[in-house]
């Protein structure tokens, strides 16, 4: 049926494409195209057996032809006959062949047909298989979604299922503690105890954690309370534990003392087998259980429970510190007893602070024999523990050096303490030392405290309230004596290296000594050697704070005291010994602080005071009678107008004894520079004043010569330069003898010295210019005034002294 319709849908189509092509005009191009075709299909190419049959007939026809060639044709119309014979078999023969292809062509298409029929089926097969596949897969589908949401379903409900099981396992665990704690495991010495503390924190994390449920308040509080009965069994168990610990220990040494003859104090060697090995095993079976707490005191989950269990941790190792405090405290003390009355108190602080970190060392393993102890934790634990041993040290040493009034041995005890203890011993024994340094610290401070108290007390009677005797003031025979007794040495000694007298190049060193040093410190004042040897003891003892400002009232006190003493040498002997005396000492006092004048201008000592200067215009306007008491006006009354105007102003400065050191030496080198000038070139200088007031009264004309005046003779200058000349002969190596005696080195000797040349030189120079500009040239015949070589030769020869 179907291969019928394709028939007939073919051969419609070629008709209609025949039609189509017969009533089309045909172009050229498509002409020579079919004559083309044409040209190639008058050859036929036929297929070979359809060739084969073909030339067969071909020689039957040519027989047949021939036969009938042979024929006689006696008349036209035989011959038409033969003729139309001949034409019509010629066509059948040349059709022949056509009928033949043909029939193949209609067998092929049947075959085609048959083809097609089957394609057609095949299709229609193909098409139901894949509906069939389709609907397969639909099915698949459905199946496979149903099949995944049974299986998410049956995951969820077993999901659910192990929750529910999980919480309810909370609280039926919670219901075996509850009926489980009268019973063993309520022990806490039991093995359950531990994983019963366990589930028993896992269930209270879960209630607290789902406060929503219905029975949370009772289930809470019974958790609490179940806890509070747990942990107090472990404080009760602690305690217990501990107690049976140091009724062991003094057993024991209540043993020791009878079998050592009533002694009083056992042997070194008993004591770490009763006091530790002993108390270790008793108290070794705490450890599980405090590390236990102790973790859940650290990683706790909920902040109620590690605050409990931190309590519970707390309580008991206040516990243990009190028990074993009550136990060796007493033995300790008398070990500390016996150090003390048998030697010195340097070694009494060394061998006590020894001791002591042995004691720490002892009693931190023991404590880690029974709790877990952290880095961050030692120092605060064990300090606990050790503070009362601390204590009872520190009151058996503050009375021997409370007693101490000695500044240096004050200064080396805190040496040892800082160099030898501090430094060396704590610091090689890390964490333990730690716990030790807050005791050693302590113990620094007091001793610092007495040490500044003390070193006060030193300044105000050694310096400030020293009353010198007339040896201390014996200058310069002082000096003198020194410098001959140095000089007779150092002939009888020979080979003997012996260090330059350079005050500038010294610093702090020993008051006492046989080297020159030593020497020249025997002729400094005495309040200048206990300053400086005060000051030399503070500085590696006290803090740099502390120490700048003692040093700052020292410097001060010192300085006046110098003065002091300046003034009465020139009162007794003469101004330069006394000038002199206060440069020597200032530039010592000065050149020897020069170790510590960082922390001097660091660290200046502030000071308020209270300034009433601004008074003064009130009081004046009272007395002139402008502020009354019993005026009404506010602005007018003296009362009112002081008390909002009248209140004192504070006033804060520094003090900054180097600086107020300095001002000292220089006055007093200035001073001493212009005694110097005077004592050389005094005449001089009073003429060169008198020329300067004649001139400025006026009472000497314009045009008249100084040389005129009675006091401006040529005889008289003549006489005046004559004292000078012969000041400079005598009077100026005096001078330059005795700065040498006083000031030993050559440096500052020259700074002293460089202006006394130069005012001695200008007054030369200005009397030269007087007689150039005022006198004939046959008086300068007269004055036997220096050149300015010979005073410059007459200089150098007075300063290579030096």
């Amino acid at each position: 049926m179907m291969s019928q319709s394709h028939r007939k849908g073919r051969n419609d189509a070629t008709r209609v494409s025949a039609h189509v092509w017969e009533s089309s005009p045909l172009t050229g191009k498509q002409l020579n195209a079919i004559a083309s075709l044409v040209k190639m299909t008058s050859e036929r190419l036929v297929p070979t057996h359809i060739a084969s049959e073909e030339e067969g007939r071909d020689r039957q026809v040519g027989k047949a032809t021939y036969d009938s060639e042979i024929l006689d044709v006696h008349s036209a119309h035989q011959f038409h006959q033969w003729y139309t014979d001949i034409e019509a078999r010629r066509k059948v023969e040349a059709d022949e062949r056509f009928r033949c292809h043909l029939d193949a062509l209609d067998q092929y298409i049947k075959m085609c047909d048959v083809l097609l029929e089957s394609a057609d089926r095949s299709q229609e097969a193909f098409i139901s298989l894949k509906d069939n596949y389709k609907s397969i897969v639909g099915r698949r589908q459905a199946l496979r979604d149903e099949c995944s949401q049974l299986a998410s379903e049956k995951k969820r409900l077993l999901q659910f299922v192990q929750v529910l099981n999980e919480k309810l396992e909370h609280f039926e665990e919670l219901e075996k503690i509850v009926h489980s704690f009268p019973g063993g495991l309520s022990k806490v010495d039991k093995d359950g105890f531990i994983p019963m503390l366990k589930r028993l924190d896992d269930c209270s994390s879960f209630i607290d954690a789902h406060p929503q449920y219905t029975a949370y308040s009772t289930y809470s509080v019974k958790c609490s309370q179940l806890r509070s009965r747990a942990l107090s069994g472990v404080r009760s168990h602690v305690f217990a534990t501990l107690r049976t610990a140091v009724n062991l220990v003094r057993q024991h040494r209540v043993e020791e003392k009878s079998s050592t003859d009533n002694s009083g104090s056992p042997s070194e060697g008993l004591i770490t087998p009763v006091f530790y090995v002993k108390f270790r095993s008793a108290i070794s079976s705490l450890r599980p259980l405090m590390v236990e707490i102790d973790s859940r005191a650290r990683l706790g989950g909920v902040t109620a429970n590690k605050k409990e269990y931190a309590q519970v941790m707390s309580d008991c190792r206040t516990t243990y510190c009190e028990q074993r405090t009550a136990l060796v405290l007493d033995f300790v003390k008398l070990r500390i007893s016996n150090y003390s009355t048998e030697v010195s108190l340097h070694a009494f602080i060394r061998a006590s602070c020894s001791y002591f970190l042995q004691v720490c060392r002892a009693e931190r393993e023991l404590f880690e024999g029974a709790f877990p102890l952290e880095s961050s934790d030692v120092v605060p634990t064990l300090w606990t523990l050790m503070e009362p041993i601390g204590a009872a040290l520190h009151d058996a040493i503050r009375p021997r050096y409370i007693a101490l009034n000695d500044v240096y041995i004050l200064a080396e005890l805190v040496d040892l303490l800082v160099e030898e203890i501090m430094e060396e011993q704590l610091g090689k024994h890390g964490e333990t030392g730690d716990v030790m340094r807050p005791f050693v610290q302590a113990l620094l401070g007091d001793i610092r405290e007495r040490l500044v108290f003390r070193a006060q007390s030193f300044i105000k009677e050694e310096v400030e309230n020293y009353r010198p005797s007339d040896a201390d003031l014996d200058y310069p025979g002082k000096l003198e004596h020194t410098s001959t007794a140095a000089v007779q040495e150092d002939i009888n000694a020979t080979g003997t290296n012996v260090l330059p007298e350079d005050y500038a190049d010294q610093s702090l060193q020993p008051i006492a000594g046989h080297s020159k040093s030593g020497r020249s410190h025997q002729s400094w004042y005495p309040p200048l050697q206990s300053t400086l040897s005060c000051l030399a003891a503070l500085y590696r003892s006290l803090d740099s704070r502390t120490f700048s400002g003692l040093a700052q009232e020292a410097v001060q006190i010192c300085s006046a005291s110098i003065l002091a003493a300046s003034r009465t040498i020139m009162s007794r002997t003469s101004s330069f010994d006394g000038r002199l005396f206060a440069i020597k000492h200032l530039l010592i006092l000065r050149e020897q602080i020069s170790p510590f004048e960082s922390d001097l201008a660091a660290h200046s000592v502030p000071t308020r005071e209270l300034d009433f200067s601004h008074l003064r215009g009130q009081m004046r306007r009272m007395l002139a009678g402008e502020l009354s008491l019993f005026s009404t006006s506010p602005d007018a009354n003296a009362l009112i107008v002081l008390a909002a105007k009248g209140a004192p102003r504070l006033v804060e400065s520094t003090v900054d004894s180097q600086r107020e050191l300095e001002r000292h030496l220089k006055v007093v080198c200035e001073a001493y520079i212009m005694a110097v000038t005077r004592q050389i070139v005094e005449p001089m200088l009073g003429f060169i004043t008198k020329v300067t007031a004649l001139r400025v009264s006026g009472t000497l004309a314009a045009d008249s010569p100084v040389s005129s005046a009675a006091f401006a003779a040529p005889q008289r200058l003549a006489e005046v330069v004559t004292q000078v000349n012969d000041s400079l002969d005598t009077h100026l190596p005096t001078c330059v003898e005795k700065m040498s005696l006083y000031l030993t080195g050559s440096a500052t000797r020259e700074i002293i010295f460089n202006p006394i040349r130069s005012n001695i030189a200008e007054a030369h120079s200005q009397i030269a210019t007087l007689l150039e500009r005022e006198y004939q040239p046959e008086d300068l015949k007269q004055v036997p005034l220096c050149s300015p070589a010979v005073l410059s030769e007459m200089m150098s020869k007075v300063s290579s002294k030096f």
